[in-house]
């Protein structure tokens, strides 16, 4: 185990896939950790002026402290983990190498070149007819959505009257989740939006298709791409669009690549809440 991970704390929401692969990778890393589960859905706390002051102007998730150091945006926090603990099992290939490429190639896919999972999400709960078998509840992702319109915009228009310190960031977020429910509400959207993910998955059954000597997306080394496709895929399969991505006869590689994924210690342990201490503000 990694001897510098004391004073890790990771400001988590347990869906989001974000969240999730920065999880995966500190238990990866075997640092030890604490996570701090943020309730965002009955409480909105991502958007409590506490956390809005003190650790993301903007209201995201995830943030990692390190001592007194905030790290945002998971791809920064994977990269920090990945520097500051290179003695860890790497995550990262060589900088010089193919494996490196492909490893930033399938990052671009996930985080670059489809629409905010965020789209799809809310999408959905719009939306539930395209939805089939979902492991969590549509009702419930139905009444967030209707809060993100209501309760979270409000909330962050008060700080941002209330605080000018925080007008800014607050604006910001507003004008994102304006743009995500709008996108996420009208039908055609979506749709685009699920076909642009079909697109991807099908780059990567193609990039899957020329290394099929490999074990993992970028080679026999477990990278970040392995720990990001593997979150992106589970936060669409608990939406219940597994038969679109994974569950039929068109993607065979990437369903036997998820199937073989998921049973990871580390996603497990994730799903289970190990690795670390995780508690919730008292």
């Amino acid at each position: 185990m990694a001897s510098d991970g004391e004073g890790l704390l990771l400001y988590s929401a347990g869906f989001s896939p974000f969240s999730r692969r920065v999880w995966m990778a500190l238990i990866e890393k075997g640092v030890k950790f604490e996570i701090y589960e943020m309730d965002i859905a009955e409480n909105q706390e991502n958007h409590t002026e506490w956390y809005l002051r003190n650790v993301h102007p903007r209201g995201r998730i995830p943030v990692l402290r390190h001592h007194d150091m905030l790290i945002r945006e998971s791809i920064t926090i994977l990269e920090y983990l990945e520097n500051r603990f290179p003695e860890a099992p790497r995550l990262y290939p060589q900088e010089d190498t193919s494996e490196y490429k492909s490893v930033k190639t399938i990052l671009s896919l996930i985080d670059d070149q489809v629409p905010d999972p965020a789209i799809v999400t809310f999408g959905v709960a719009r939306f539930p007819e395209f939805a089939e078998n979902p492991k969590i509840s549509l009702d419930k992702l139905a009444v967030r959505l209707e809060d993100r319109r209501t309760k979270d915009i409000s909330s962050l228009n008060k700080h941002a009257e209330e605080h000018e310190d925080l007008r800014a960031g607050c604006e910001s977020k507003i004008a994102y989740l304006q743009d995500i429910l709008k996108a996420a509400t009208d039908k055609q959207t979506f749709q685009q939006a699920l076909d642009k993910y079909g697109w991807m998955f099908s780059e990567v059954e193609q990039m899957l298709a020329r290394n099929t000597d490999s074990i993992w997306l970028c080679g026999d080394q477990y990278t970040v791409a392995d720990i990001c496709m593997t979150c992106l895929i589970t936060h669409l399969v608990g939406l219940g669009l597994h038969s679109r991505y994974v569950g039929g006869d068109e993607r065979p590689l990437l369903s036997k690549y998820y199937e073989r994924a998921i049973q990871r210690d580390s996603y497990v342990a994730s799903f289970k809440k190990g690795g670390a201490n995780v508690f919730k503000k008292k």
